[in-house]
């Protein structure tokens, strides 16, 4: 069965494979729409059946997601015959759910009856901290307080943890996985307190069970996708810094009963001396005042992950080493982590899992991409970044931020309408490569002009970023 190059066609899902996918069917003839995808939405993508055009079908890129995206395909309207596969060599050919996928989704609706109703007969008892993969900052800082606060209420709960957190291992509290325990603190717990979304099986039957309090990671300059797409959904709250942010841009992302500017875990450690921020998964103090006597004061370079996988930030290392020797600083590289790992290989260093200092180059150091940066962050001279959620939480420091948008053009085409304007977003220099970055540092360090200081203060204003200490207040506001 061979589809007419007539045909409208979505291709999914919106990412870049789909992406890659759409380009290549496009070559050879197929009358491309646009875009496809269950979870994500955005200019020139169709979330459901009714906004298809008469007639289309969906072709899905061959991959790990694939049955995923399919089942959520039809979830949105589709039907069968509507959705077929194409591999990386473009050859389409019709989809068809298998049978292990239809028992692995029966299983899941008996476990969620079981569970709801186990629920519904146990006491409520305690708050469950909640994380898969790794626990980030915002829930780990929290979780933290609340049991420092609390010792018998708080509980730390990772599936499929990729990390290990030396000061959690002999904290009783932390659970790994739906263990016994694990599972008796779910049919517990009075609130479930997450700072990512979770996509999963497990997460989603949490969340249906129990009321969830969104602390999320960061106010977004890109475009996200949020949990807006889930009719089902609604969180107890959404937390985050910014009462504007939470006025005209998170309603359209993430449903919720209430958006609560109480602020950020994380940025505590901005509005804190060294001696009071919490060191847990950051890299010591001891280490950050030996960095700045040997080779200077901290500068901080954390660029956005690019998910089309362009990654190779354009620095002269060697010029930027010399340049760092010259004005007394240390350069700190904050990666995510799979850039680190790439980066790490390609320097022959030997430990992701500590600060590294670059062979030849003593003034560049590595921070492991794993661990917290806030707590150096808060005594950098200045941040560099480019599209990065973290300038807006850089702004409490009332430091210089350097943008370095070397691909913003590229970066437009491939994300779009990003969901701030730039006026919004950037306070201080905006640069296209390594010269115009050490020309505007060392003007920045020297002496910072007015009107960027004059616009960081404006931004913080209409923002109305929080500048009070989060994680007391989210405790509380928890515990109510």
């Amino acid at each position: 069965m061979t589809v007419d190059k007539l045909t409208p066609i979505y291709i999914a899902p919106a990412n870049p494979a789909g992406k890659a996918l759409a380009d290549l069917l496009r070559q050879q003839g197929y009358n491309i729409a646009s875009l496809a995808d269950n979870l994500k939405q955005g200019q020139n993508i169709i979330n459901n059946s009714a906004q298809a055009l008469p007639g289309a079908i969906v072709v899905i890129a061959a991959g790990s997601f694939l049955h995923a995206v399919a089942a959520g395909l039809l979830l949105r309207g589709f039907n069968k015959s509507q959705l077929w596969v194409a591999d990386s060599s473009a050859n389409i050919k019709t989809y068809r759910l298998p049978l292990s996928y239809r028992f692995k989704q029966a299983a899941t609706t008996a476990i969620t009856l079981v569970f709801n109703t186990l629920r519904r007969c146990t006491p409520r008892a305690g708050y469950l901290y909640y994380a898969e993969d790794f626990f980030d900052s915002n829930v780990l800082l929290a979780y933290r307080e609340h049991r420092r606060q609390y010792p018998q209420e708080a509980w730390l709960l990772g599936r499929k943890l990729r990390q290990q957190i030396t000061e959690l291992q002999n904290d009783s509290h932390v659970l790994e996985g739906l263990s016994g325990a694990g599972f008796w603190r779910c049919l517990t717990a009075k609130k479930l307190i997450v700072d990512h979304e979770y996509t999963g099986k497990t997460f989603s039957l949490l969340r249906q069970a129990i009321p969830v309090t969104q602390l999320w990671h960061g106010l977004p300059y890109k475009a996200l996708s949020g949990n807006i797409h889930y009719p089902h959904v609604c969180d107890e709250a959404f937390i985050s810094s910014s009462e504007w942010f939470n006025k005209h841009i998170f309603p359209k992302i993430f449903r919720a009963k209430q958006y609560l500017a109480l602020g950020y875990p994380r940025n505590d450690a901005l509005l804190q001396p060294a001696e009071q921020r919490d060191w847990i998964n950051a890299e010591p103090l001891s280490l950050l005042r030996e960095v700045q006597q040997d080779t200077g004061d901290i500068i901080v370079y954390a660029p956005t992950y690019r998910d089309w996988g362009d990654n190779d930030y354009p620095l002269d290392l060697a010029e930027l080493n010399t340049w760092c020797k010259t004005q007394r600083v240390s350069f700190v590289l904050k990666f995510h982590p799979f850039i680190s790992r790439k980066f790490a290989d390609a320097m022959r260093l030997d430990n992701l899992d500590q600060l590294q200092q670059l062979p030849g180059l003593p003034h560049i150091y590595l921070y492991p991409s794993g661990k917290n940066v806030y707590p150096w962050l808060a005594d950098a001279k200045a941040l560099i970044t480019d599209y990065s959620s973290i300038a807006y939480d850089f702004l409490l420091s009332n430091k210089p931020i350097i943008y370095y948008q070397y691909d913003i053009e590229k970066y437009r085409e491939l994300r779009g309408e990003t969901l701030v304007d730039d006026q919004d977003f950037i306070t201080g220099s905006l640069v296209n490569n390594q010269a115009e970055l050490q020309v505007e540092l060392v003007k920045q360090l020297a002496e910072r002009p007015a009107l960027q200081h004059q616009k960081l203060h404006y931004l913080v204003v209409k923002m109305n970023v929080s500048s009070k200490l989060a994680i007391p207040a989210i405790v509380r506001y928890v515990r109510r």
